[in-house]
C-alpha cells in the first residue's frame, strides 16, 4: 500500500466514523446536545437498619475522559471529543451515583452510600474503588467500559478486585444510541460488582 493510499484509507475512516456519530452524512450543523445516563427504573429506598454497608469512593477516571464531550475512538490510536454533544453533568459523578443506584437495587440488605458517612461500631463495611479507563464509543459502532475495581474491608484490607472490558453494539446511529449502549455496559459492571459484593460478607 503506498503512502498516498494508506493516508487516504485513513481519512475514509475517520470520515465515516464522524458520520455514523451524525446518523446522515448530508445533516446540518446539529445545536449542542447534554446527556444523562440515566436510569430505568426507580431508586430503591435504603434500608433502615442494615448492619452491612457499602461505601463507594470517588470514580477515577482516565486522562482522556475528563471532559464534558463524549468520547468517540476514530481509529486504532486516535479520538474525538464532541464538541455538541456534551455530558450534561459531570461523567465521574454520574458513574457513581448510577452505580450506587444499581448496587442498591442488586443488594436490597446492604445501605449502599456514595458520601462520606460515619459507620457505628458493630456495622460491617464495605469501601468500593473504581478506575474507568474506557467509556467511549468506537468506529466499528461499539460502544466500550473499561477499567478495575477493588473492594477492601474496613481496615483496608483487600477482599476481592477484578478487571472489566464490556463492548455493546449500538442499536442505531448517532450519540443518542451511545449513550444508551454505554448506559447498558456500565449495568452489566455493576451486576458483576454487585455478586462479588454479595459473596465477600
Amino acid at each position: 500500500m503506498t503512502e498516498r493510499t494508506f493516508a487516504d484509507a485513513a481519512c475514509a475512516a475517520v470520515l465515516t466514523a464522524l458520520m455514523f456519530l451524525s446518523g446522515c452524512a448530508g445533516a446540518p450543523p446539529v445545536s449542542e446536545q447534554r446527556y444523562l445516563l440515566g436510569i430505568s427504573e426507580a431508586p430503591v429506598a435504603p434500608p433502615e437498619d442494615a448492619s452491612r454497608r457499602l461505601s463507594i469512593a470517588p470514580l477515577r477516571l482516565a486522562p482522556f475522559l475528563r471532559t464534558d464531550g463524549i468520547v468517540m475512538q476514530t481509529g486504532a490510536v486516535t479520538i474525538h471529543v464532541g464538541r455538541d454533544h456534551l455530558w450534561a453533568e459531570d461523567l465521574a459523578t454520574q458513574l457513581q451515583v448510577t452505580l450506587g443506584q444499581e448496587l442498591a437495587r442488586k443488594l436490597p440488605h446492604v445501605r449502599v452510600l456514595t458520601e462520606v458517612d460515619p459507620t457505628p461500631a458493630g456495622v460491617s463495611l464495605r469501601r468500593l474503588e473504581v478506575e474507568v479507563d474506557g467509556f467511549h464509543g468506537r468506529y466499528d459502532g461499539v460502544a466500550v467500559v473499561a477499567g478495575q475495581w477493588w473492594l477492601r474491608d474496613r481496615a483496608g484490607q483487600l477482599l476481592a478486585s477484578n478487571q472489566f472490558l464490556m463492548e455493546r453494539p449500538l442499536q442505531a446511529d448517532g450519540y443518542q444510541a451511545l449513550v444508551k449502549s454505554l448506559a447498558a455496559a456500565w449495568q452489566s459492571v455493576a451486576d458483576a460488582i454487585a455478586s462479588a459484593v454479595a459473596a465477600s460478607w
